[in-house]
């Protein structure tokens, strides 16, 4: 944390140092001008207009604060999609008195649907067939590229500039006869919180949207109220329910592009909600892509990306029947984060109400929810959780990791299962006291066609491979168990949360670095 913090004061002094060398005339008056923007408090607090839109400006000095562009340099578009006119587009204007509303195919009777994209976003691929498909509705499209392809900074100060923009437009739709009740805003990244500004236009008039669905919110900048305060960015009061994705969190600022923070009504964490599977996130990738913005593409950004991706394929599947095909069905973790990582959280699928993430997320209770999802399309899979039951024996005992592979259906599940005895006392001592003997865990999603019947069993390959001593930890003289390079285990089982279960029963068997084959039943050990 202290190194974050002081990561975090070297971004922002950044142009206030004085240097001790002679500097040449017209560099010296850069960084003048520089460390007047970024240092004088007095004149931090810059004050801009618009026509329609109102004043931005800051209620305390913010060091990197910039006033959003002029409307006319971001030309933010409003683009309206029914199922009448899916490929060609009607093009709304706000501030015009409802005139293009009404030269349009709007129609108040349906549910209007709002999609707004993030930094570096254009409106394309923005799900609208797939909307259309799935319901008759006004579909509008927000395209801000120009405000959201310029630097990060720059971006986030326009989001509001642009919230206020659509909140123009969502106060037509109510004048045209929309009950705000029947507004549905998706807002992937800074979209998010662009969503949550459109909601205190609305608000100031006494209304308040049905829903927001915000797609893994844009974190930097947005973490504290130090830099955006709540009317500034998304939060649980923007609208009557406000269901939240998150897919690329870090408790370090200097990682993940998402809030890992609850936010709303409904918070829901695939795989945790920090790095994918499949993606290979860059460490820092924040302070990377921020550096040289022009390196912020899909492999940096990946875990952020993907929210955007559960969300659009969660459209597809309520085509299906509730008992046909695979839903994002999640559970809630009393110890949150923690014991959906270790494995310990996995209720059974009858046990519990729980919402569907992505279009359905309404029609289930409230709280924080966890999920596994797999690493590509299609991201729904069968929930299973590996467990290795560790055998009675002696030290040496190793730390290291178990990497189970499923192979079924032409497609392979691979669990990591971490094993740390390091810190257990002797076995037999904890059976003396009538203790289980320690079980480790992991939770993946497996192709759910793959198990769409019920397996009397199920081939696998297991390895372990011993964890190396952090570098630290050796330099620190800790004193660390010896270790051996083979785990023993009683029992490595499968199971899903609707009571199936294959097992591998083998008393003190030693699984080492060589990859073994073997076979789970469903019979009992």
């Amino acid at each position: 944390m202290r190194r974050s913090l002081v990561l975090l004061s070297i971004l922002l002094s950044v142009g206030s140092i004085r240097h001790n060398v002679r500097l040449q005339p017209e560099r010296r008056n850069r960084m003048l001008t520089m460390h007047r923007r970024l240092g004088n408090l007095n004149e931090i607090g810059q004050r801009v207009c618009f026509d329609h839109l109102g004043c931005f400006s800051d209620r305390q000095p913010l060091a990197l604060k910039r006033p959003p562009q002029h409307p006319s340099v971001i030309k933010t578009e409003f683009y309206l999609y029914t199922r009448a006119n899916r490929n060609e587009p009607d093009q709304l204007e706000y501030g015009d008195k409802l005139q293009s509303m009404k030269q349009t195919r709007f129609n108040a009777s349906k549910p209007l649907k709002v999609v707004i994209h993030g930094y570096k976003g254009s409106g394309k691929n923005a799900g609208v067939d797939a909307f259309l498909d799935l319901e008759d509705a006004n579909v509008i499209v927000v395209n801000w590229a120009r405000g959201a392809g310029s630097s990060y900074g720059l971006a986030v100060s326009n989001t509001e500039l642009v919230g206020r923009q659509l909140g123009l437009i969502l106060s037509d739709a109510v004048d045209m006869g929309v009950p705000p009740a029947r507004m549905h805003l998706v807002g992937f990244s800074l979209g998010a919180h662009v969503a949550g500004c459109a909601s205190e236009v609305l608000k100031k008039r006494g209304h308040l949207p049905g829903r927001i669905t915000g797609l893994d919110p844009a974190s930097p900048f947005f973490r504290h109220h130090l830099f955006r305060d709540k009317s500034r960015k998304l939060d649980a009061s923007d609208a009557r329910l406000v269901d939240v994705v998150h897919t690329d969190g870090s408790s370090d600022f200097s990682d993940g592009f998402g809030l890992l923070k609850p936010i709303g009504h409904i918070d829901f964490f695939p795989n945790g909600g920090r790095q994918q599977p499949g993606c290979k996130d860059i460490k820092h990738s924040v302070v990377v892509s921020h550096l040289n913005e022009d390196s912020l593409d899909i492999n940096i950004a990946c875990s952020h990306v993907r929210s955007w991706f559960l969300f659009e394929e969660s459209l597809v599947s309520q085509k299906r029947s509730n008992n046909e095909g695979c839903k994002f069905h999640s559970w809630p973790c009393k110890r949150r984060y923690g014991s959906f990582q270790a494995g310990s959280c996995f209720p059974p699928e009858d046990s519990i109400a729980a919402p569907e993430l992505g279009y359905a997320a309404d029609r289930g209770p409230q709280g924080l929810y966890y999920l596994a999802t797999r690493s590509e399309p299609p991201y729904c899979g069968l929930p299973l959780r590996a467990s290795v039951k560790i055998a009675d024996s002696e030290p040496p005992r190793p730390r290291g990791v178990v990497t189970l592979a499923l192979v079924n259906n032409a497609t392979r599940t691979v669990f990591k299962i971490i094993c740390d005895q390091s810190t257990l006392p002797p076995l037999s001592s904890l059976n003396n006291r009538n203790v289980a003997q320690p079980t480790f865990y992991d939770i993946k999603a497996a192709n759910y066609e793959g198990f769409s019947t019920l397996l009397d069993r199920l081939e696998a390959t297991v390895k372990f491979d011993v964890t190396v001593v952090a570098e630290d930890e050796a330099a620190a003289g800790a004193a660390l168990p010896p270790v051996d390079e083979a785990i023993y285990v009683d029992r490595i089982a499968v199971e899903d949360r609707r009571g199936n279960s294959w097992r591998f029963c083998g008393e003190n068997l030693a699984i080492g670095k060589k990859e073994q084959t073997l076979t789970l039943t469903n019979s009992a050990c």
